[in-house]
């Protein structure tokens, strides 16, 4: 008698069976049409033979973070798989499941409610493959990602595929730099409207990514301080920071700092993050002088303009001015009434006709209405702030301005107890390395870069990942331990004081 194995294996068989005749034939007529065809065939097989471990092609996905059309990238695929194949797997009644609902699921519910009336009182058009900016994409996205967390959060996994997602998170980030390159997206940047020439200084995606989870692989296994003195952790650290140096983005290099600071923190407290401060300032000192006799390329110097050092001057202030554009538009947009109508509950994520119409006029005469340049006109139009803050006021307002920073701190509290936890057991590693990036992301939100697509999608994946850790490693929950009073602690001998759990 045949197991569901045996029919599974059969059925596999089956379509790759008829996928390779079919492939074969098509090899013959249109050779790109098949080698897409051939990448769409092997991509399904795949989902199939990870059956519910889908998840984790997920996780690879996301990592790799390549836009491919229309703002649809990686990301984007792999939640629309993950979804679907989860589904199919959860019809089949072989999808194990450890639903639970607390603290942060009502997050993600307010959060939720925050883009629902948002959309109900600014409808758009569902125009999902139109412009970045315009129609109902951008709530079509918060909606995957929303749908995924609430998945992803309540699966119940294998303790080591926990593992396996970490490393593919660090293959895909890898492999994600090449594939961008061919994508052809050296340069478009999230600085490339600016009012600046840049003078050279060329901007690399991917390699932030890269830079960003390398930084994130070394702090899970090795204090930052302490890596600077082993060889194979030292060529990683070097190359964490080369990596986000040379993207040319600024928000690159801090974000690689901010993830370095909670790794010496965690891993060494705050005498590490002291200590740091120290061999930092001799980094930047011996980049200052090789910069001063063989200068470096300009879009690592310009990433690095925000820290003293021997920069070039046109670099330099090209970044000042730069930001300085960024802070008008900032006013424009929260001090006047022209560009967010309703500062409270927001105006949604879409552009209303007369806002289109009105860019396109901008767009063909090159000329503002007002004294903003056109890129500045341009950017308020389209909402790209390049702040998570000045963002989400446009989005859903300071309503959902204070549950999203809410959220975030309320996501990173459970992150940080996940540290602990796990803290002095080989899951230390894991918690350290997706919990991090979740601790830090108000910081980077409020202060560095973000958007609130951006900032939504990081709070409920963070939730999805806190969750899966909670309930799948294979030890007690975390519990806050509370000192009783100096008195009451007392006890006669023989019943010695225990702390409370609670």
């Amino acid at each position: 008698m045949l197991n569901a194995r045996s029919i599974q294996g059969i059925i596999v068989g089956a379509i790759v069976i008829f996928l390779g005749i079919w492939l074969g034939l098509s090899l013959v007529t249109n050779q790109i049409e098949s080698i897409f065809q051939i990448s769409v065939a092997v991509l399904l097989i795949t989902c199939i033979f990870l059956g519910r471990k889908i998840w984790l092609l997920l996780i690879f996905f996301s990592s790799l973070n390549v836009v491919l059309i229309s703002g649809f990238g990686t990301t984007e695929i792999g939640q629309a798989l993950f979804l679907t194949f989860t589904t199919i797997i959860f019809l089949m009644r072989r999808l194990p499941l450890k639903v639970s609902f607390g603290e942060l699921e009502w997050w993600i519910l307010l959060l939720t409610l925050c883009v629902i009336q948002t959309f109900m009182r600014n409808p758009v058009g569902l125009n999902v493959f139109g412009a970045g900016s315009v129609g109902g994409k951008p709530y079509i996205l918060v909606a995957l990602s929303i749908a995924t967390a609430c998945v992803l959060g309540n699966l119940k996994v294998e303790p080591n595929h926990i593992k396996w997602a970490m490393r593919l998170t660090l293959l895909g980030a890898l492999m994600g730099i090449p594939l961008t390159i061919l994508r052809g997206e050296i340069g478009a940047m999230d600085e490339s409207f600016d009012n600046s020439t840049n003078e050279g200084a060329t901007r690399i995606p991917g390699l932030n990514v890269a830079g960003n989870t390398l930084a994130r692989w070394l702090v899970s296994y090795i204090s930052p301080l302490r890596a600077c003195f082993h060889p194979l952790w030292a060529t990683v650290l070097l190359i964490s920071i080369a990596a986000a140096a040379g993207s040319g983005y600024r928000n690159a290099v801090s974000g690689v700092a901010i993830t370095y600071m909670f790794g010496l923190y965690y891993r060494g407290g705050f005498q590490s993050l002291a200590a740091s401060i120290v061999s930092g300032g001799m980094a930047l000192m011996i980049l200052a002088l090789i910069n001063s006799n063989f200068p470096l390329p300009a879009n690592i110097q310009r990433a690095l303009s925000p820290f003293p050092g021997t920069w070039e001057k046109r670099y330099v202030q090209d970044a000042e001015n730069s930001t300085e554009w960024r802070v008008e538009m900032w006013k424009e947009a929260l001090l006047t009434d022209k560009w967010i109508q309703n500062k409270v509950l927001g105006d949604g994520v879409g552009m209303t006709a007369e806002q289109l119409r009105a860019n396109m006029s901008m767009r063909t005469s090159g000329k503002t209405a007002g004294g903003l340049l056109v890129q500045q006109e341009n950017m308020l139009i389209n909402g790209s702030y390049h702040s998570g803050p000045v963002h989400t006021v446009r989005a859903v307002g300071y309503v959902g301005l204070s549950v999203l920073l809410m959220a975030m701190i309320r996501v990173a509290v459970y992150a940080h107890r996940q540290i602990m936890r796990c803290q002095g057991t080989e899951w230390w590693p894991v918690a350290l390395f997706f919990c991090i990036p979740i601790i830090a992301h108000p910081i980077f939100f409020v202060f560095v870069f973000g958007e609130f697509q951006s900032g939504v999608g990081g709070v409920v994946m963070g939730v999805a990942m806190v969750r899966l850790l909670e309930k799948n490693l294979p030890f007690p929950a975390y519990v806050r331990k509370l000192k009783m009073p100096y008195i009451l602690s007392q006890q006669p001998s023989g019943n010695p004081s225990e702390s409370v759990r609670a």
